[in-house]
């Protein structure tokens, strides 16, 4: 990824994928994207500069890999 390559944050709604915040790693992308999900409960996804989707973050991924419940 060169330095000017972005990655977005998508949340689905109820019109579809609406674009939220842009990061320079897929990395804080993340993180990021993982805690909007398990503040509000939508599922967010990570797309890079092309469009293509790098990670799907939902809700039970997320509890999962906190051992939440």
């Amino acid at each position: 990824m060169d330095q000017m390559a972005m990655v977005t944050i998508e949340r689905m709604s109820p019109r579809g994928w609406t674009a939220e915040i842009q990061y320079h790693t897929e990395f804080r992308a993340f993180l990021n994207a993982r805690t909007k999900c398990m503040a509000t409960g939508h599922v967010y996804r990570i797309i890079n500069s092309k469009g293509e989707v790098l990670s799907e973050i939902t809700l039970e991924d997320c509890k999962r890999q906190f051992q939440a419940q």
